[in-house]
């Protein structure tokens, strides 16, 4: 697997990815696929911004097939700036249990961890996704709280979501 950064001449692959996670997987994320759809290709096109502090990282295939995504953002604001949050982590099902993910969460510490002044990298996994909390935890997340009923599908399902944080330097 080939892990980089994505620029913005990676959107419509992306993008194609990141609607087939919603819709496959409508618990494990807080957007709809049902609104995500009509995004305009233009907002997803700025989604690929320059800062270092705000990347997705896609995994691809020997084929050059893009098989995973996450994504950071470093908090803006000055009293929150030491923390990041870890956001859209997918793997397309052909390619789990290949060490995507963990490629793509190793990747994504190792470039958040080299931004000055970050201390910690926060998620948040619904908790019965147990194969992503025991990846997290192999990497050294840690919980530290549970959200109930963080995620309310139209149907009245409800998904509890698991907070876990990563602290650089330790």
């Amino acid at each position: 697997m080939d892990i980089r950064r994505l620029t913005v001449e990676d959107a419509a692959s992306f993008w194609r990815l990141r609607l087939e996670a919603l819709r496959r997987y409508p618990l494990a994320f807080g957007s709809a696929y049902e609104e995500a759809k009509d995004t305009p290709f233009a907002d997803v096109q700025a989604r690929f911004s320059a800062d270092p502090g705000q990347f997705i990282l896609g995994a691809f295939t020997e084929a050059g097939e893009l098989a995973g995504i996450v994504g950071f953002r470093r908090e803006a604001s000055r009293k929150m700036r030491h923390k990041g949050m870890i956001w859209g982590m997918y793997v397309d099902p052909a390619a789990q249990g290949r060490g995507v993910g963990r490629g793509l969460m190793a990747e994504l510490l190792r470039r958040a961890g080299e931004l000055p002044g970050l201390e910690l990298a926060q998620l948040a996994v619904v908790d019965t996704n147990a194969p992503a909390k025991r990846l997290y935890e192999s990497l050294g997340f840690a919980a530290y709280g549970l959200e109930r009923n963080a995620l309310k599908l139209d149907d009245g399902t409800y998904a509890h979501e698991v907070l876990m944080a990563y602290a650089f330097g330790g």
